[in-house]
């Protein structure tokens, strides 16, 4: 065996490794605090292991290597298809305490009733959820999550999975639901694949599937190898179900795989050994799990125990906590947005967070960096927001040296030197400097998003490589790209064809609807919706230049700081000088044939003419989605509760918009369900 050290070094770094892992070990249990992640941690720990294996004579009875632990201590390609019943989603639970609180409710929407309820616990799979419908046991349909109320339609890509049955084993009609993975076997192999022919890997398994599961090949699909687990029959009691598990044992029986992991509990103490079992268990499955599921057993009691507008209460998923690391802070940079917004950027020893390697991370603030106590040089935990997003969660205070540094706000924009500016009440920096380039770069990335202009192939490396060349200065300098078109051809990654679908998608985009322009100028505080409602109220952006503050805030919809930020923008030398440039361009800044449009609205005779507004978080619908469906039926968005408003659409967590329309008490209140029955 190789040795990396002589015995001196070797014994040099055995002693700093047993501190280390002592020190570690008195924190964690003793002081319950963590000075590194789980990962480093067994990473010194197996170097130590190594050390003495190759230096016996330096080993010791007890060494942390031998004790570990203190010992005595504690956009769609694909057609949209309605569910037939919603895909609704599981109320989740990060602790033992929410499982067990989760079993006393249920029990008291039972009365009491019973001594000894059973519930199936079952693995919560990380893929893409499904469902497939069969007909006469033949496979039919297959739609994917969507949003819950409608998803896509990939019965072609399901077709090529071989894990999941064209046929059943029965001529029956049912819809059944599961999770579409890719093995974590195969996940490995694609990626080496990839990495040979010089392609972008995939961060994890769960992305690669449901990236695979959209290709609009299927033979892509068939390739990559995509699996499938069921594991909920939709009404099950028409075929004579009792039971959950009875449903599952039925799937299995007509040939769709389950992951046949159905254990049952009748007592809520033996979670956590059933949590500590399969947090462990987990690792050896060859396919991803992000959590447990826990459902009631039997399916009669279901609808007596009944729904929140979000979920089941009859069924709750216990996620395991997210993963963190450590690792160096080793700098802050600062970054200008858009609209100026100046925003810390940890910049961090490269490490491996949750299948992906990271490199940066947010800090939010600099107001959040001071209440954290994050110095550079620190070591910190980082870990992902909601799993997409890295962030610094704190610094390891008992690690520091004293070679740590404070970080000071900048005084000046990083990009273009102008002073920054605190607003009164606010914690972010801003660059106020229109000519920022960071602010003019950020503006055209906005303007050709897919809901501003949405000019396909035009990406924030193509947009910084455009203002490098000096190609284009502004938003309206983009319509000349057309004169550069041979220079274009010839830089690296573009060629003619692409250039020619970008010239083209330009040309396209000048026939935006009136909202998505107004949308895409970047106009402070009117995003797609106000957009939208201001495109209408105004029909050309003539009349909106004209308009007052009075005017723009008599239109329901409107606040006083959007009001004053549209009377401003068009009173601004430069973007007027910018809007007129784009009109000469011929964009579209008006509502044709208005008349005509409306006609065509495929108007519902209950939401006509009415007031909507929604509170809290809704499950079946994105904000922006309700909002244009109650416009395109014939409703009316509102932003206040007020005594004109005719219905408030609640969704969970709902607060003062609820409390304040139950005190008027003309407000309709109805729940995501009521609405969707309504708008039927």
């Amino acid at each position: 065996m190789l040795k990396l050290f002589d015995n001196n070094q070797a014994e040099n770094r055995i002693k700093d490794l047993r501190e280390k892992i002592e020190r570690y070990n008195y924190f964690y249990y003793t002081k319950n605090e963590s000075l590194v992640s789980d990962v480093e941690f067994d990473k010194i720990l197996k170097e130590l292991e190594k050390l003495e294996e190759e230096n016996p004579h330096l080993k010791k009875e007890n060494s942390p290597s031998k004790n570990v632990g203190a010992i005595n201590l504690k956009e769609s390609k694909f057609k949209k298809v309605i569910h037939k019943k919603p895909m609704l989603s599981l109320s989740n639970s990060y602790n033992i305490e929410d499982v067990i609180a989760f079993g006393e409710r249920v029990n008291k929407n039972l009365e009491n009733r019973y001594s000894n309820l059973e519930y199936i616990l079952e693995l919560k799979l990380d893929g893409a959820s499904i469902s497939i419908q069969y007909e006469n046991g033949v496979l039919v349909k297959g739609v994917t999550r969507g949003d819950g109320i409608e998803g896509e339609d990939v019965t072609d890509n399901i077709l090529a999975i071989e894990s999941i049955p064209n046929y059943l084993k029965e001529k029956v009609d049912l819809e059944v639901r599961g999770e579409i993975v890719l093995p974590i076997s195969q996940f490995k192999k694609l990626n080496e694949s990839r990495l040979e022919n010089g392609e972008d890997i995939f961060a994890n398994p769960r992305n690669a599937a449901s990236g695979t599961l959209r290709q609009l090949d299927a033979n892509i699909v068939k390739e990559r190898g995509l699996d499938a687990y069921f594991y909920f029959l939709v009404d099950a009691e028409k075929y004579d179900m009792k039971t959950h598990k009875e449903s599952l044992e039925y799937l299995e029986k007509l040939g769709l795989k389950t992951t046949g992991i159905a254990e049952e509990i009748t007592c809520m103490d033996v979670m956590k050994n059933r949590i500590d079992y399969w947090e462990k268990e987990k690792e050896k499955l060859d396919y991803e799990t992000d959590g447990l599921v826990l459902k009631l057993n039997d399916i009669s009691l279901w609808e007596e125990v009944g729904y929140t507008t979000k979920s089941p209460r009859w069924a709750i998923a216990y996620k395991f906590p997210a993963k963190q690391v450590t690792t160096l802070l080793k700098d802050i940079t600062w970054q200008v947005g858009r609209t100026g917004k100046v925003t810390p950027v940890a910049e961090l020893e490269e490490v491996e967070l949750s299948g992906s390697k990271v490199k940066r991370a947010s800090l939010h603030n600099i107001d959040e960096i001071i209440r954290k106590d994050i110095r550079i040089g620190d070591r910190v935990f980082i870990e992902k927001a909601a799993e997409i997003i890295p962030q610094v969660v704190s610094s390891v205070k008992d690690l520091r040296t004293g070679e740590e540094k404070e970080v000071i706000a900048p005084k000046d924009c990083p990009i273009c030197n102008h002073k920054l500016e605190k607003e009164e009440g606010l914690v972010d920096l801003k660059c106020v400097n229109e000519d920022c380039p960071a602010i003019i770069q950020g503006t055209i990335e906005y303007f050709v998003s897919r809901d501003g202009m949405n000019i396909s192939g035009f990406g924030s490396k193509i947009v910084e490589k455009m203002l490098a060349l000096n190609y284009i200065k502004n938003i309206s300098d983009i319509y000349k790209l057309h004169e550069h078109k041979e220079e274009l051809i010839t830089l690296d990654k573009m060629g003619e064809k692409s250039v020619e679908k970008l010239l083209l998608s330009i040309e396209k985009s000048k026939s935006r609807p009136y909202g998505k322009t107004l949308y895409a100028l970047g106009i402070p505080f009117v995003g797609k919706f106000l957009g939208n409602l201001l495109s209408k109220k105004s029909e050309n952006i003539n009349n909106l230049e004209k308009m007052t503050k009075e005017e723009l805030l008599s239109i329901d919809g409107v606040g006083e700081k959007v009001a004053e930020s549209v009377y401003s923008f068009f009173r601004n030398e430069k973007s007027l000088n910018i809007v007129n440039k784009l009109k000469k361009i011929g964009i579209n800044f008006s509502i044709e044939n208005k008349k005509e449009e409306e006609s065509e609205r495929k108007v519902n005779e209950n939401l006509f003419g009415k007031t909507f507004l929604f509170t809290g978080k809704l499950l079946k619908f994105k904000r922006e989605e309700i909002k244009d469906l109650i416009e395109s039926l014939g409703g009316v968005n509102s932003s206040s509760v007020n005594k004109k408003l005719n219905y408030l659409i609640v969704g969970e967590d709902a607060g003062s918009k609820l409390k304040k329309a139950q005190e008027l008490g003309t407000v309709n209140i109805l729940t995501e369900d009521e609405f969707i029955q309504m708008i039927k």
